[in-house]
């Protein structure tokens, strides 16, 4: 589980391009953004732990060079479900979030971005909203297997790989 932009930014470095990676991140949303083809959306997220800061490190990034405010956040597409008729999911700003079975992680111009399947019937559970992070830290330390391989990848994934 990565709660740090730049840890996962420092491993993301170590995979290879083609290896197929399923990770989880607990982070803060920065910015909202429906994708224009209405299929998903993209949310900037920020370390876990600047939540009670987060209106001041917004106003940071702000007046930072692009390459230096790329270093400090993570950019990921939540895509709709793929039955219409399940609601796609609502994010707010300055919430915590746990995304599970994030994927297709790279780097786009110096920006790191991956991808994540919405909510659905055959998915539940890879999206759960936190009012805080000491209260996502707690959840996750009481799975039992909290450290272990991701539960709901199919027989040909790999196991979650944790830092």
């Amino acid at each position: 589980v990565f709660v740090s932009v730049k840890e996962l930014r420092e491993f993301t470095k170590t995979i290879d391009e083609l290896q197929v990676v399923f990770l989880t991140v607990i982070m803060c949303v920065l910015a909202v953004e429906r994708l224009a083809n209405n299929r998903g959306t993209r949310l900037t997220l920020v370390d876990g732990f600047m939540q009670p800061h987060l209106k001041a490190y917004g106003r940071k990034l702000e007046r930072m060079d692009q390459s230096r405010k790329d270093a400090r956040v993570f950019k990921i597409t939540v895509w709709d479900p793929k039955q219409r008729s399940v609601d796609w999911p609502r994010f707010q700003v300055g919430v915590i979030y746990e995304l599970k079975k994030i994927h297709g992680l790279k780097f786009y111009h110096d920006i790191l971005q991956g991808s994540v399947q919405a909510v659905g019937p055959t998915n539940p559970g890879i999206i759960k909203e936190y009012q805080d992070f000491e209260t996502a830290n707690r959840a996750r330390a009481d799975q039992p297997d909290a450290a272990g391989p991701d539960e709901n990848a199919g027989e040909n994934d790999r196991e979650e790989l944790t830092p």
